[in-house]
């Protein structure tokens, strides 16, 4: 038994690490657009050619600014550990 708890927390540690992605749901279809086209709205090529997304007292410290976002895939096409 305690074997077992042992190899079961180190597993719990293991998956603590950040895996440096989010899966986030939101209301609707269209909203999810108007996300997903507002933050990329500054992505032309690399350049900064359109305007930057709305920002938060936050941002800065989640490095916004490095974030990609799109829309995730199929749940079926996700590794889920449990």
């Amino acid at each position: 038994q305690k074997n077992r708890l042992n190899t079961q927390l180190t597993q719990e540690k293991v998956n603590r690490k950040p895996l440096g992605m989010a899966f986030v749901t939101f209301q609707n279809e269209s909203i999810t657009a108007i996300i997903l086209k507002d933050f990329n709205a500054c992505k032309c090529h690399g350049c900064h050619c359109r305007r930057e997304p709305r920002s938060s007292a936050f941002s800065d410290k989640l490095q916004t600014h490095n974030w990609t976002v799109s829309y995730a895939p199929d749940p079926h096409n996700v590794y889920w550990l449990v």
